[in-house]
């Protein structure tokens, strides 16, 4: 009698693990360390496989420091691919809430997309199971419950960074330029003593006449690094995203780039002895050429940087390892900030030894000349680690250099932090699933006076703010006049503007300065006659001479007298400002009267919804306008009560001098608010000039 045997084929199920911890775990020995907890999570998933003799291990995803809100997680999004692909039967996780705390991401995919590429969902610890029926319920209640954590979490975080903004703390995640935070306190800004000097240069070219193109430029041939390479090159780890139009691993146009190269190890062994060569340049001639102009930016503390300009080999594939000694003369170190030769062949780094997951590296700075040909140029290596061909990794990237800019300037100057004054809660996110930012409302915003110290004081701060408000235009080299924004049309009103010309080539420019009424062929104003700018700057010189003899007279025969400084100098100023802000109140005022009243005759039925929205929209962008205007108000209101404060009398100013011999723009600022110009008399061919001083005369 023949024994039959059964056998039963056992159907393999391809089971992924999904791990994910939203907070660093600050236990870890070392950055690179993988976290306890997630060693834990993995090491209780793969006691679960091993209870099912049908379940096979295909992939371990891990997202460690992302939040499990429905935000992009990089492993995550690569699970889910691999899920509606076909290649997983059984998704396996700790938790429900490891695997999202967000309510729709849970729907779209335990409920609905799972389903549709077959894939069932499994939690250990709260018993989630999507072959189980039984259990839905529980599962979109766990849903919900993680929902509410996330909504508190986001509720109570906001509420403490808005508690200490209105202390005066800083949660922003980087200092502005010019400032950097505090060591001891991360929510403290202190004074960058570097950067804050370039800002100190920048208010003295304003003040000298520089345009703000011109200080961009200025800034840009002194080879001081912008705001942002500034930061770079000082360890900050904030990214700016590269262009769209330009690939990150080469260069297609002329230029200055910055290329970042990092050397990593991901072999279980360590490397050691490690020599590595570099070459930037075409696919079909790896080389470097005279058109390249390379300066090394930052090496890491473990690495050390050469080049050579001998000519090892025709390509860098060819290169033998066994004959390059970095220590011979064909070698030669490079530091921080050198510029390589332009006839560099090769540069090459070494470095003791590369532990596993520890990265090194170094940046160059290049600036391509031009690239008639339409060259691609690219970076490659070749490395050696003791007397292994072990190829360990390597990854560059390319981005454009930021360069200074007048808008850069022109933000930097307005920004009243550099003044003492820290304005936070000026953008929000949509919500604590959403991060897209947007702008808050004013009135929200949290101002905090004196909250730290100041690179600009009052007096400071407030002539630049009045040198930007100044209405005028640089001339073709980017330099303002002396006069620049201080004389005005005595009859129209409208500002003098610069002008030059010459009888013929060989004769010398005359400057002189002009109404700007000219531009409206001169409708609103017959001041048509320009006056020289040199015959203006030798009234206005002597004027102020005038002043000063006439002060010492006065100490010489001791009838000095304190004079009273003349509060009601911008009297006209501030009660045309304050009817303008008072109309506008009132206009908003009125304008939400009339709103209610659409939103009545909306519920009541006269206008429908179509009509509704569309006044609705009309009376947002109306009030937006008008709030925007009054802002704008309120700052110039601010200016002049810190001009009324900026006052001094009459002494304490001539006091400082005893004669000018040439005028200065700094000077000019001291002593003068504005010259007025008036028309030229028929009759006796003169015109007058108003001088309005700073102080009481």
């Amino acid at each position: 009698m023949k024994k039959i045997v059964e056998t039963v084929d056992i159907i393999i199920r391809r089971v992924v693990l999904y791990l994910r911890l939203s907070k660093e775990d600050v236990d870890k020995p070392t950055k690179e360390a993988i976290s306890e907890s997630i060693k834990n999570q993995e090491l209780m998933l793969r006691e679960e496989v091993a209870k099912h003799p049908d379940w096979e291990i295909v992939g371990v995803y891990c997202d460690e420091d992302f939040s499990g809100a429905g935000t992009y997680r990089p492993d995550f999004e690569r699970m889910i691919t691999s899920c509606e692909n076909g290649e997983v039967d059984i998704v396996l996780c700790k938790s429900q809430s490891r695997f999202s705390r967000d309510m729709e991401v849970i729907e779209k995919y335990l409920h609905n997309k799972f389903l549709m590429w077959n894939v069932r969902f499994v939690s250990i610890v709260d018993n989630a199971d999507t072959d189980n029926k039984g259990n839905k319920k529980a599962r979109q209640i766990n849903a919900l419950v993680n929902e509410w954590f996330l909504e508190d979490l986001s509720d109570n975080i906001k509420a403490t960074f808005r508690t200490k903004w209105q202390n005066g703390e800083c949660t922003a995640s980087f200092a502005k330029y010019g400032l950097m935070k505090d060591i001891k306190n991360k929510n403290h800004l202190l004074i960058d003593p570097i950067a804050s000097e370039v800002l100190k240069q920048i208010a003295d070219m304003l003040f000298a006449g520089y345009g703000q193109d011109k200080i961009a430029k200025t800034l840009e041939d002194k080879k001081i690094p912008s705001p942002y390479e500034y930061k770079a090159m000082n360890g900050c780890k904030l990214k700016l995203p590269i262009s769209k139009k330009e690939d990150k691993y080469s260069i297609s146009k002329a230029g200055q780039y910055i290329v970042r190269i990092s050397l990593y190890n991901e072999y279980k062994q360590i490397l050691r002895n490690i020599k590595s060569v570099y070459v930037f340049g075409t696919d079909n001639q790896k080389e470097y050429n005279s058109k390249f102009h390379i300066r090394v930016r930052s090496i890491s503390e473990d690495l050390k940087l050469y080049y050579t300009t001998d000519n090892l080999s025709s390509s860098i594939d060819n290169l033998d390892f066994n004959n390059i000694d970095f220590s011979s003369d064909v070698w030669h170190e490079l530091k921080t900030n050198d510029m390589i030769p332009d006839d560099v062949y090769y540069i090459g780094s070494a470095n003791v030894e590369l532990d596993r997951l520890i990265e090194t590296g170094f940046e160059i700075e290049i600036e391509l000349e031009e690239n008639k040909g339409h060259n691609t140029y690219k970076m490659f290596t070749k490395s050696k680690a003791d007397d292994t061909d072990t190829q360990f990794n390597f990854e560059y990237e390319i981005r454009r250099r930021y360069k200074w800019s007048g808008r850069v300037i022109y933000n930097m100057l307005r920004d009243p932090i550099y003044n003492g004054t820290l304005i936070q809660g000026k953008t929000r996110r949509i919500s604590y699933k959403n991060h897209k930012c947007i702008n808050a409302k004013k009135e929200h915003w949290v101002t905090s006076e004196s909250a730290l110290e100041k690179i600009f004081d009052d007096e400071k701060w407030l002539s630049i703010q009045t040198k930007l408000n100044e209405v005028s235009r640089s001339g073709a080299d980017g330099v303002k006049h002396i006069f620049c924004g201080k004389v005005y049309c005595s009859e129209c009103g409208s500002i003098l503007r610069k002008n030059s010309s010459c009888q013929n080539k060989d004769s010398e420019k005359v400057e002189y300065l002009l109404c700007k009424d000219k531009e409206n062929k001169w409708a609103n104003c017959d001041n048509n006659k320009s006056i020289k700018l040199n015959v203006l700057e030798d009234y206005v010189l002597s004027a102020m001479n005038g002043l000063l003899d006439e002060y010492y007279d006065k100490d010489t025969l001791k009838e000095l007298h304190k004079e009273v400084i003349d509060k009601d100098l911008f009297k006209d100023q501030l009660d045309s400002f304050n009817k303008e802000k008072n109309d506008i109140q009132n206009l908003i005022k009125r304008k939400k009267e009339i709103f209610q009243q659409l939103y009545e005759d909306r519920a009541t039925g006269i206008i429908d919804d179509n009509d509704f929205t569309s006044l609705r929209a009309k009376y947002k962008e109306d009030v937006d306008k008008l709030s925007e205007r009054l802002s704008t108000i309120d700052n110039e209101l601010k200016l002049i009560e810190m001009k009324q404060n900026k006052l001094k009398d009459r002494d304490s100013l001539l006091s400082k001098y005893r004669h000018f011999d040439v005028l200065t723009p700094e000077l000019l600022d001291e002593f003068i608010d504005k010259i007025k110009v008036g028309k030229i008399d028929d009759e006796t061919n003169t015109r007058e000039i108003r001088i309005v001083w700073n102080f009481q005369t």
